[in-house]
């Protein structure tokens, strides 16, 4: 079981919450890092790890409010991971929460969720 990850929401980076103990899988707040392959690598490492021996029911939330091009293609990888793990059979879900006044950010989870086969819920908070 790996390490659970926490990382705290700072200025121009997301809170992220991994912790497979607690069953907690979340990525929080606006996400627009300087270098975001350096911010997600480890978070993508943890999944990879993680994905060795996953719980029963895997539940992400992504709870972001902005996010530029550079963390899109890290979300997206972390999607694929997703993805990969959930056709192999194992039971994965997304939830993509939006501001009901952000029809952007509603967009872009609708858009991720024709890109990747994967349970993906877009759900206004």
């Amino acid at each position: 079981m790996p390490k659970p990850l926490h990382k705290v929401t700072y200025k121009m980076n997301p809170e992220v919450w991994l912790d497979q103990e607690k069953n907690i899988f979340l990525i929080k707040g606006k996400s627009f890092p300087e270098d975001s392959v350096l911010y997600y690598n480890d978070v993508i490492e943890w999944l990879e790890e993680y994905f060795k021996n996953p719980n029963p029911k895997t539940v992400v939330e992504i709870q972001l409010e902005y996010y530029n091009s550079s963390s899109a293609r890290s979300i997206a990888s972390i999607l694929k991971l997703l993805e990969e793990m959930y056709q192999k059979g194992y039971d994965v879900e997304v939830y993509w929460y939006y501001n009901p006044d952000d029809e952007t950010m509603k967009e872009n989870g609708e858009d991720f969720s024709i890109l990747f086969s994967l349970p993906i819920k877009i759900i206004p908070k």
